[in-house]
């Protein structure tokens, strides 16, 4: 990649450390998506080089493609999605639906409510109001949820990286309760 090229990557330097922190950028990002989305061949070359595999989503948001191990951050973001996965489908509810389409409050959320998901969050390290809420932080700088004030949320786009992982296992285990 020439110097040249590099110079004529707007915004850069912000693209690459929000990225580079684990940041998920999606439309709702505005000059940084676009400037990522519109230069996606030139920012993926000069990743590559960096050593950082830049992956684009099927729904359109981009992230750095991290280790296969799960980090303790992962598991508690994906173990706060499964419970609210499970407790909207248990409620009736479509979960995707739900999930990308409601405001959230904290105080209602089933995670601390019900005995069998109170042990889950216990064992996945968050036992704790506190806890949830710095779930909620990390997975609003990651870009996952977007906090409307301090005690309610909504998904955003990158969601689906975990909101798709939950409906798979969930179909799977439907599929599995189902056979004889």
């Amino acid at each position: 990649m020439e110097t040249k090229k590099i110079a004529e990557l707007p915004r850069l330097d912000e693209i690459f450390d929000a990225l580079r922190k684990g940041r998920h950028l999606a439309p709702e990002d505005a000059d940084l998506y676009f400037n990522l989305h519109s230069g996606e061949g030139a920012f993926t070359e000069l990743f590559a080089k960096l050593g950082f595999e830049l992956q684009k989503h099927p729904r359109g948001f981009y992230y750095f493609k991290g280790e296969s191990d799960i980090s303790d951050t992962s598991a508690r973001m994906a173990v706060f999605m499964f419970i609210l996965v499970e407790a909207l489908a248990d409620a009736g509810a479509s979960p995707e639906e739900q999930i990308m389409t409601s405001l959230f409050f904290t105080d209602k959320l089933e995670h601390l409510r019900r005995e069998r998901y109170r042990d889950i969050m216990l064992e996945a390290g968050m036992p704790t109001e506190e806890e949830l809420r710095q779930t909620l932080r990390t997975m609003e700088r990651f870009g996952f949820i977007k906090m409307e004030s301090p005690d309610s949320f909504r998904f955003r786009t990158p969601a689906y990286r975990f909101l798709d992982l939950c409906m798979e296992l969930f179909k799977e285990s439907e599929a599995a309760e189902r056979k004889p």
